[in-house]
């Protein structure tokens, strides 16, 4: 502990203390609760995937609500939703994969 306050002390030593602070940040953000860098879960980036493959989709974000394994709602937003097809894809698609009734499913444009 005593030498410890004495690396404090030497102002040499304050960078190498900020930068080693700086990266147990950067690594506790990153890795976080197991969600990604955006912090979509597996499953929501898994989703994420496979409804951008739709033709017409265009980018797309996905929230799913309630836990992981068994999700209590969704909603997508994406960049082509603003068409009518496109939407009840998603829908369908968002349906057959999570098993959720349609009510609990939201589509909506994204601005991007």
């Amino acid at each position: 502990m005593k030498r410890l306050g004495e690396l404090l002390r030497g102002a040499r030593h304050i960078e190498i203390w900020i930068a080693a602070a700086a990266i147990c940040a950067l690594l506790a953000l990153s890795l976080g609760d197991g969600r990604g860098g955006d912090g979509a879960s597996e499953s929501e980036a898994r989703l994420e995937r496979v409804l951008s493959r739709i033709e017409g989709v265009g980018r797309v974000t996905v929230m799913l609500a309630g836990e992981e394994d068994a999700p209590t709602g969704a909603v997508v937003a994406a960049s082509g939703a603003d068409d009518v097809r496109v939407a009840l894809e998603l829908q369908r698609s968002i349906r057959a994969l999570t098993g959720l009734d349609l009510e609990r499913i939201e589509i909506v444009k994204s601005g991007n």
